[in-house]
């Protein structure tokens, strides 16, 4: 079936009009196309339609074709535009490429109409697509992923601007922190995906609860923020009993009734707090509160202030868990979507907490780097890797990757420390890779590049976690000296919606500066397929393999080498 394409042919002749169509149509094309030949029939139909392209005469006795491309460039600046013409010059083809012309052809070799038509059209698809990610990533700086919220920064933002007019108005600010009470049960018996599906169940609730000057944010997992302006805590409080109402009506996920329950905890401006970080951590005090006393939702009270304590007591605990070794890894093969072959293992920290059994990272990493205890944990985790694989029958065929934190790159002697754990266990650098978030290395630019091109020099390879999630600047991303780029798992996981052309252009963008590119949280075959025919590197999830421990990684290895791959 031939392709329609809309021409605007801008022509005093009727039968050179006609040549062009015929030589369209020759193509493969289903012309569509009104041939204008003034100043005021162009105007009408720019106004009129959308089309794929503009071919134009350049000298027509009534109107210039340099005029016309201005008009067509004011209209649309990415529309293709090509001369076709039989007395132009090659200082006027120069001068029309100049001021936007993509080509020019000669009446005489209509033969280069075709190529030079698809080869614009694939351009201006390209560049229409490259700015939709980008415009895509310039939301996700200030929104959540998942649900499209605000995120923390963007709360934050709000919150100051709001503190800024109570100067003027005198109208309180109420700011409610949710945390779902059971979204762990829909996570473990459904999977992720519908874990995500009730998270954006959640976010929608809330949106139509609110009102339409009020702000619905996400602050990280199953926790949600609430500003309600001009809202004092005794209306506070009724809202949010109202609120905890609508959120423990059933939720609806493949087929299955779930009922989530919450906790809300409110803080009110100025009472509460002068600014949006004292008043995030007192309406987040009163949440945890309201969680572990049952009470639903409950207002912030000095004399009901648990958190210092519980930080502390999480903080003692995780110390001792360091000196006593309670922290173990689990470990996630990352494998090549060209050969099948495994082309690096990461290691995943897991406390095996004496009462509560293994915890995963959201229960511990973020109180351990605000604390500073993610440096010693990090060395122990790195030392415990490589003594469980770095032995000869156990060496891995790949590098083995550990993550590390913004705490780390701030750190001058990181690489001296990395280098002695390595000789100590009498590992190559090769054998180690080391994962860096996004926002981690943005929060010291500078001081991150130096630290991880010690490493680099070094011989051990560094990656970029979560890319996508933060919002680095392209041209510190093209001195960053690093390996490779790992795609967060929502774009992966939305592969079919608009963030297809978000993974599509990170891909290219990877690709064009040198960098390989792995998808994290690959579930389905599916997914594998798409993300191939999109030339992506390489992948990770349990689609190939869930994380575990050190012998059922190997043994998993094993199974591997003996279906052909390594």
């Amino acid at each position: 079936m031939a392709n329609t394409l809309r021409v605007l042919l801008i022509e005093d002749s009727e039968d050179d009009a006609a040549l062009v169509v015929r030589e369209l149509a020759r193509g493969g094309y289903q012309v569509s196309f009104r041939r204008v030949d003034t100043r005021e029939t162009l105007l009408a139909a720019l106004d009129d339609a959308r089309w794929d392209a503009a071919i134009a005469d350049f000298s027509m006795p009534q109107f210039s074709g340099t005029a016309a491309l201005a008009l067509v460039r004011q209209f649309d600046p990415e529309l293709p535009f090509i001369f076709v013409s039989g007395t132009m010059g090659e200082d006027a083809a120069v001068a029309g490429m100049r001021g936007g012309a993509q080509d020019y052809i000669t009446k005489s070799s209509l033969k280069r109409l075709v190529p030079a038509v698809e080869r614009e059209l694939r351009e201006v698809a390209s560049r229409r697509c490259r700015r939709q990610a980008e415009e895509r990533l310039a939301h996700l700086a200030y929104h959540d992923a998942l649900t499209d919220l605000p995120n923390r920064v963007l709360l934050n933002d709000r919150l100051t601007q709001a503190m800024l007019a109570f100067q003027r108005t005198s109208e309180p600010v109420a700011l409610m922190v949710i945390d779902l009470d059971n979204f762990k049960t829909v996570n473990d018996s459904l999977g992720h995906h519908a874990g995500d599906r009730m998270l954006q169940e959640v976010a929608a609730r809330l949106r139509a609860f609110v009102r339409e000057s009020d702000t619905v944010a996400r602050l990280g997992g199953d926790e949600f923020a609430v500003m309600l302006l001009n809202t004092d805590a005794q209306r506070a409080l009724a809202m949010g009993r109202k609120l905890l109402h609508r959120l423990n009506e059933p939720h609806v996920i493949l087929d299955r009734p779930f009922v989530v329950s919450a906790s809300i905890g409110i803080a009110t401006f100025p009472e509460h707090g002068t600014g949006s970080d004292s008043l995030l951590q007192k309406a987040d005090i009163a949440m945890y509160v309201a969680k572990s006393g049952g009470l639903g939702v409950t207002v912030y009270a000095p004399d009901r202030d648990r958190q210092a304590h519980r930080r502390l007591a999480l903080t003692t605990e995780i110390r001792d868990a360091i000196e006593r070794d309670q922290f173990v890894c689990h470990y996630q093969p990352i494998v090549s979507l060209q050969t099948n072959e495994v082309i690096r293992i990461e290691a995943l920290a897991r406390w095996q907490h004496p009462v509560q059994g293994l915890l995963g990272p959201e229960e511990f990493i973020q109180v351990a780097e605000q604390t500073g205890l993610i440096e010693p944990l990090t060395m122990l985790l790195i030392d415990k890797v490589l003594t469980e694989w770095a032995a000869p029958r156990a060496r891995p065929p790949v590098p083995i990757a550990v993550n590390l934190s913004a705490r780390h790159l701030r750190d001058p002697e990181l690489p001296e420390r990395v280098l002695e754990a390595l000789q100590r266990h009498g590992a190559a650098p090769s054998e180690l890779a080391l994962e860096i978030t996004e926002n981690s290395i943005m929060s010291n630019p500078e001081r991150s590049i130096a630290c991880l091109s010690r490493l680099r020099e070094m011989g051990i390879s560094v990656a970029v976690d979560d890319f996508g999630t933060g919002y680095s600047s392209l041209s510190y991303l093209r001195d960053l000296p690093v390996d490779e780029l790992k795609i967060d798992r929502i774009f992966v996981s939305g592969l079919r919606t608009t963030d297809a052309a978000i993974v599509r252009s990170t891909i290219e963008l990877a690709h064009n500066l040198g960098l390989r590119i792995i998808a994290e949280g690959v579930e389905s075959m599916a997914v594998c397929d798409r993300l191939r025919a999109l030339r992506c590197d390489a992948a990770q999830g349990t689609f190939f393999a869930p994380p575990e421990d050190a012998e059922a990684t190997r043994r998993w290895l094993e199974r591997h080498v003996s279906r052909g791959v390594v």
